[in-house]
């Protein structure tokens, strides 16, 4: 197989000598005599040193990028033929995973164990300076000895100490050596979380496709990682909520969130319904696949790592559920005359929280439904009297080396992923029970591949059969067996009674530092009083993923950032506001103050009505105060 010209991620060839190696083997390639590769794994990644007709070139795939193996075996389509023949078609090869052999017709002929390593690195796209995230596959093919348990138990050698490096976890030294025979040691040393991801799922998200969105793009990562999962489908309003606040969620390891802003609002307060909300957060991060309109989140902590999101935002926020990483991040304590809430985003009045609420009418046709209504309400512009009060924060984390606007990369209309091919290795039976063996994606994306085979001892190598590998996008198993699916009309989500769900239901959380609602603030308070068209308080650096709305904001960095804009603004300036929001640029506008606080305080004139939003959903008009917790929950992040 002809190696892809694709950039890929290097090291120094002399860091990566002083690496001592985990394990080491050298591999060939079929299609290619005078052609091999020193293949050897430690700490730092996979180093691939290939040797060409006298010239050497070394590699590096990193291990933050590797996200699963695992083993595999080839399968015959038929009894009636031999996969392994010399000018068998590959669509006449099949793998199955090594714990399914005795359920299925496995090829006798081929005794090879495969190893799939799936990475998803970083390469450098057309676009000059930008990068994106591309699907990698490295095939081992081992088939040094006759026996396929034989090559089965030096390719879970090689599992074993992947999966542990990845987890971070020590290497069972005592198990790499060849030494060591019991195969089933072997597979039982990998290290994994026993439970489970919780998936909560809403399907009418955005334009209304997260099923779809989840079967296509979701379920496959999860798989080539390995992660299991329990999905289950929202079926009305506070669903989430409710179920997060009434089961036994510590059988799960995580709460993964399929749609938009609005999911995870549910999902947070409903945490905080519980009498152990504090357990809850410490043990349960939280994750979220952006299917919504808004995704100012999952942008968020995209931008926070440095992640190409705007190029595959899918792609990114699922490499957030198997990477097994958390991050501290603040959440911010609301209180209005009727209900406590906690928010993870941010809180509106005026301008924005008229076109968050009033543009619902047009969320069919997603996260564009914004722009409509901007234009809308610019045309019909609105004012609002009222008084606003903050807590001045005196401790403002420094720029990072002095950058403050966002230099991410412009997004494309189609979300990317590399592309599938063929009817055998690439389809995957979903969590829905449907096959399907299409991705969507673009057309330029090339996935890389690379298969390698070690020979026969004290043999002449075999000759060029073709390699059980896909071209593309390579989906074995759903761990269906380990992954299960609750669709609505269970019984057990009949007990989700979300009818009587009451905005005066005990909340728990940390208690408030400030004044009651009703009385009078310190005079280490500043207070502004008049009319305003918008007040907008974020903690996130994103409302949406072309929201940049907060530039210096950090996930954990106990700021709200409190941005003013007072009536008497210019319809140019305000236009500029609006322009420069994609960037961040609007902080420079005139009539703009973008102010770090502590605590707020938001108080219309009695017997106006208008819109306030709290994380995009709207609540009760009329006083409101806020104050930020630093570091209350846990983000899953890439």
């Amino acid at each position: 197989m002809v190696e892809s010209k694709h950039h890929r991620r290097t090291m120094d060839d002399n860091v990566s000598g002083n690496s001592s190696a985990v394990l080491e083997e050298i591999f060939y390639v079929t299609s290619r005599r005078n052609t091999y590769y020193k293949v050897r794994l430690t700490e730092k990644g996979l180093s691939l040193h290939k040797e060409h007709n006298g010239t050497a070139k070394t590699e590096t795939i990193a291990l933050g990028d590797i996200i699963g193996c695992r083993c595999m075996r080839s399968k015959r389509r038929n009894a009636g033929s031999c996969a392994c023949r010399p000018g068998a078609s590959r669509s006449q090869l099949k793998l199955v995973e090594s714990a399914e052999i005795h359920q299925s017709q496995y090829d006798e002929h081929d005794t090879s164990a495969y190893l799939y390593i799936y990475a998803y690195t970083l390469k450098k796209t057309r676009m000059k300076g930008a990068m994106r995230r591309e699907r990698m596959t490295i095939t081992l093919r081992f088939r040094s000895f006759d026996k396929y348990e034989d090559n089965l138990r030096e390719a879970s050698r090689w599992r074993l100490a992947i999966k542990c490096l990845v987890a971070n976890v020590p290497v069972p030294k005592n198990l790499m050596s060849p030494s060591h025979g019991n195969l089933e040691t072997l597979i039982g040393a990998c290290p994994g979380e026993n439970r489970k991801l919780l998936v909560l799922l809403n399907p009418k998200s955005g334009p209304g496709r997260g099923r779809e969105t989840f079967q296509k793009r979701i379920h496959p990562i999860l798989s080539e990682a390995e992660r299991p999962y329990e999905i289950h489908i929202t079926k009305c309003p506070n669903y989430a909520r409710e179920f997060v606040r009434t089961r036994d969620i510590y059988q799960w390891c995580g709460l993964l969130m399929v749609g938009g802003d609005g999911i995870v609002f549910e999902v947070v307060n409903g945490i905080f319904q519980r009498p152990d909300w504090e357990k809850a957060l410490r043990e349960l991060p939280l994750g979220v696949i952006p299917c919504g309109s808004g995704n100012g989140l999952a942008k968020s902590i995209a931008y926070a790592r440095e992640e190409p999101y705007d190029r595959n935002p899918l792609l990114i926020s699922a490499l957030s559920a198997v990477k097994c990483k958390k991050t501290p991040m603040d959440l911010v304590r609301v209180e209005t005359r009727n209900q406590i809430l906690f928010s993870f985003l941010s809180v509106g009045w005026g301008l924005l929280a008229d076109i968050d609420i009033e543009s619902e009418r047009l969320r069919a046709i997603g996260g564009q439904r914004f722009t409509v209504w901007s234009v809308a309400r610019l045309i019909g512009l609105r004012t609002y009297k009222g008084k606003v009060s903050y807590l001045p924060c005196n401790k403002v984390p420094p720029l990072e080396n002095g950058k403050m606007y966002c230099k991410d990369y412009p997004a494309e209309n189609i979300l990317s992923h590399s592309r599938s091919y063929g009817d055998e290795l690439d389809s995957f039976y979903d969590a829905f029970g449907e096959s399907s063996n299409e991705l969507n994606g673009d057309n330029d994306v090339i996935t890389e591949n690379l298969a390698l085979e070690t020979q026969i001892d004290r043999r002449n190598r075999l000759g060029s059969f073709y390699s059980a590998i896909s071209a593309k996008s390579t989906y074995f198993s759903t761990g269906s067996a380990n992954s299960s699916y609750h669709s609505i009309g269970e019984n057990d989500s009949a007990e989700i009674d979300t009818e009587n769900i009451s905005k005066n239901q005990v909340m728990y959380g940390p208690p408030s530092t400030l004044p009651a609602l009703t009385s009078q603030l310190s005079d280490s308070w500043t207070t502004m009083q008049g009319e305003f068209i918008m007040v907008h308080a974020a903690y996130q650096t994103h409302l949406g993923q072309d929201y940049f709305f907060a530039p210096r904001a950090r996930l954990a960095d106990g700021v709200i950032w409190l941005l003013i804009v007072k009536a008497g603004i210019t319809r140019s300036n305000l236009v500029q506001f609006l322009l420069g929001l994609s960037s961040g640029t609007h902080v420079t506008c005139p009539g703009v103050d973008m102010i770090p606080v502590k605590a707020f305080r938001i108080e219309p004139i009695e017997g106006t009505n208008g819109h306030i939003t709290v994380d995009g959903e709207e609540v009760d008009y009329g006083p409101l105060q806020a104050e930020i917790f630093p570091s209350l929950a846990s983000v899953m992040t890439p």
